[in-house]
């Protein structure tokens, strides 16, 4: 318990961190330049470009999340007529929980946090004025439709991958297991970030939340087996 009580407490700071330096910097803006073509008023991945990118870069994550789920969730049933294998089932358990609840948790959160995407901001040709995470909306803007864009939400698909950490016992392999869920998440956050859909600390916020959502699964997953096996 006390493992995991620093390793949240750290996490909350970090978080605090990326708050804040949205807040008091520039940097979301600095970076969120870079993906977006002032020349022809677009983001550099386009719609058109999109539908071509997304069965890989949108739709395939998605589908490689729902297949790694669907391996685990028939690995855990089969191990009920084997017996023997339960108490391998850690690592699936683990694996399965975290691809349903980091998602749930972490993506839900943007139905409560009314803040816009990058395309949708009028600093980029958008609609709505941009506010920082932590600030109101000007006394005169009067919202059509809320802001659904903070956390990222596609990004957790990836992050949910984390888990892999815990999934495995040598420390070379819970790196590489590590290294794998950074990957996958930060390559669709940076796609969502091509296509204007979020801002450099919406998925470094997404990246620690769903980190600190693992660390409580594992823990628990660890306290059940480590009482009954």
């Amino acid at each position: 318990m006390k493992k995991l009580l620093t390793g949240l407490c750290i996490g909350v700071l970090l978080l605090l961190v990326i708050l804040l330096l949205e807040y008091y910097t520039d940097i979301d803006l600095l970076i969120q330049e870079h993906f977006f073509d002032r020349a022809n008023n677009r983001w550099l991945i386009y719609p058109a470009l999109h539908k071509k990118l997304s069965f890989i870069f949108y739709s395939g994550l998605k589908n490689v999340l729902i297949a790694t789920a669907v391996f685990c969730l028939i690995r855990l049933l089969y191990s009920i007529k084997h017996p023997h294998l339960r108490a391998g089932n850690q690592p699936y358990l683990i694996m399965l929980l975290s691809i349903i609840f980091v998602p749930l948790i972490v993506a839900s959160a943007k139905y409560f946090t009314n803040v816009y995407c990058p395309y949708q901001l009028n600093i980029y040709n958008g609609l709505y004025p941009f506010v920082r995470i932590l600030e109101n909306y000007p006394a005169d803007f009067t919202q059509p439709k809320p802001g659904r864009c903070f956390p990222a939400g596609h990004a957790t698909a990836g992050f949910a991958f984390m888990a892999l950490f815990y999934c495995f016992k040598s420390k070379k392999n819970r790196i590489l297991g590590l290294c794998l869920g950074l990957i996958l998440g930060w390559t669709a956050a940076i796609y969502q970030m091509y296509r204007g859909q979020h801002f450099l600390s919406h998925s470094l916020f997404s990246m620690v939340s769903a980190f600190m959502v693992i660390m409580i699964i594992n823990y628990l997953i660890k306290r059940i087996y480590k009482e009954n096996y």
